[in-house]
């Protein structure tokens, strides 16, 4: 009896949990119902920026396994596959450092503005996001010229200028300044921080801490 007693009583408060997330999520999704200024416009531009860095990985993944093939079947191994890989490894990484600075999934640490109130963090979001724009247009001013000179260096395989792979982090710098420079506005034309999506691993790893207690 207590077996099946405690059977229906546990599924009844797990449908309890999942509903409080649910309700959550959609009170979340109805107070943020209203766009963003410039909303369009990011969605675009991470759009664009996840469809270039997909574009790298299909090159990374291809060329290894064409160099595999090459080196193991045909005993006749590639010399550029390595340089290709990793030129596009280079190219994704700042890419995607890019929209997932715009979706805002960085590391980040929140001991002080967990601790204010709502003014409070907005002045440390608008403060975030014009230091984080100021660093990465002075690291790009200060490389562009680093970048100009290594250009007449070319790779050894290959032959491609220095320049295009480090300009894979001027050109990242100059993405996450843009993303940067956008959520200021939004911020300061709304006057809230910007609202985030709650990730499906964060909500399961808490719903499973729940049961477990």
């Amino acid at each position: 009896m207590n077996d099946h007693d405690t059977g229906p009583v546990k599924s009844e408060a797990d449908e309890a949990i999942l509903g409080s997330h649910v309700n959550t999520d959609d009170s979340s999704e109805s107070s943020s119902g209203t766009p963003l200024p410039l909303a369009t416009c990011v969605r675009w531009m991470v759009l664009g920026e996840k469809t270039v860095a997909g574009l790298f990985l299909l090159v990374i993944v291809s060329t290894m396994a064409a160099q595999v093939v090459a080196r193991y079947v045909f005993d006749a191994p590639f010399q550029w596959s390595e340089e290709v890989a990793r030129l596009a490894l280079i190219w994704m990484t700042f890419i995607s450092a890019a929209f997932v600075m715009a979706e805002g999934r960085h590391i980040a640490v929140d001991v002080i503005s967990s601790r204010v109130g709502d003014r409070g963090k907005l002045f440390i979001e608008c403060m975030s996001y014009v230091v984080i724009a100021a660093s990465c247009l002075l690291l790009l001013i200060g490389g562009t010229n680093f970048v100009w000179y290594v250009g007449k260096v070319g790779s050894p395989a290959l032959g491609v200028p220095k320049s295009w792979w480090y300009g894979a982090g001027m050109m990242g710098l100059l993405l996450m300044a843009a993303h940067s420079l956008v959520n200021l506005v939004q911020v300061w034309m709304t006057g809230k921080p910007i609202p985030r999506e709650t990730h499906v691993e964060e909500e399961a790893f808490q719903l499973e801490m729940e049961q477990s207690e």
